[in-house]
C-alpha cells in the first residue's frame, strides 16, 4: 500500500473508530468528521449540525438518516431518506437539497450548486463493493453554463486496506477501507469507503467535482 493510501485508510479508521455507540456519542462524530482527514492538508471545523440536532433527527423519525459534510465550504446537515429504488437512496432537506446514493455510493446530487448530475459508476462500484483490486473506468456528468452535460472520464486503481469498526449511532459493524484513486480530465482524486461484509459502502469521502470538492457521508441509520 503506499503511502497516500496508507493515510487515506488511517484517516478514515480515525473517523469511524472515534465515535461511540448510540446517540450519545454525536459530538464526538462531529468533531472527528474534519479531524479524521486531516493528512490530506487543512480542512476546516465544520458547522450547521449540533449533536442535539442529530440526536433529535433520529428520535423524530423511523427513516434512515445520513450526516453530510461538504469539507470546502465547511458545512454539514442532516438528510432524511425520501425516496428509495433497489439500491437507490435519496436523501432530502427540508430546503430542497438532495443527495443520491447507490449502495452508499454517492452518484448525484441537487440544490449544492455544481451539483452532480449523473454518474457512470457501474464498474467502479462493482469492485468497491467486492473489495477487490484492480482498475475501474468511471464517469461524472455535470451541468456547464450554457446548458451543456460535460462528461468527465477517469480510470481509478481501486485497492482494499485496513479492517476498521463503523460504531456511529445506530450503525455498529465492521468494514474494510477501500480507496480509489481515480486519474483523467486534467485531475486526479481519491476517494475513500468503508465497505462491510454484506458489500455496502458504510462510510464514504468522495470528490464531487470541482465545485463540491470532496464530500464526506456517514450513515446514522440505514
Amino acid at each position: 500500500m503506499s503511502i497516500t493510501r496508507l493515510a487515506l485508510g488511517l484517516a478514515l479508521a480515525a473517523l469511524v473508530s472515534a465515535c461511540g455507540n448510540g446517540t450519545n456519542d454525536a459530538g464526538n462524530l462531529i468533531k472527528a468528521l474534519p479531524a479524521a482527514f486531516a493528512s490530506l492538508g487543512k480542512t476546516p471545523q465544520p458547522v450547521g449540525v449540533s449533536p442535539e440536532q442529530m440526536t433529535q433527527a433520529l428520535q423524530s423519525t423511523d427513516l434512515p438518516v445520513t450526516l453530510i459534510f461538504l469539507e470546502g465550504r465547511q458545512t454539514q446537515f442532516l438528510a432524511l431518506e425520501i425516496e428509495r429504488n433497489g439500491a437507490y437512496q435519496t436523501y432530502g432537506t427540508s430546503s430542497r437539497q438532495s443527495v443520491a446514493f447507490r449502495n452508499g455510493m454517492i452518484t448525484a446530487t441537487r440544490g449544492l450548486g455544481g451539483d452532480l448530475m449523473s454518474s457512470g459508476e457501474d464498474a467502479l462500484l462493482h469492485m468497491v463493493s467486492r473489495r477487490q483490486s484492480g482498475v475501474a473506468p468511471y464517469t461524472m456528468r455535470f451541468l456547464t453554463s450554457d446548458n451543456r452535460t460535460e462528461a468527465l472520464s477517469y480510470n481509478c486503481t481501486v485497492s482494499p486496506g485496513k479492517s476498521v469498526p463503523v460504531k456511529v449511532a445506530e450503525i455498529d459493524t465492521t468494514g474494510v477501507a477501500v480507496t480509489a484513486q481515480c486519474a483523467g480530465a486534467g485531475n486526479s482524486f481519491t476517494n475513500v469507503f468503508v465497505v462491510d461484509r454484506h458489500g455496502s459502502l458504510v462510510s464514504a469521502r468522495q470528490w464531487l467535482g470541482y465545485q463540491l470538492g470532496y464530500v464526506t457521508s456517514q450513515p446514522l441509520r440505514r
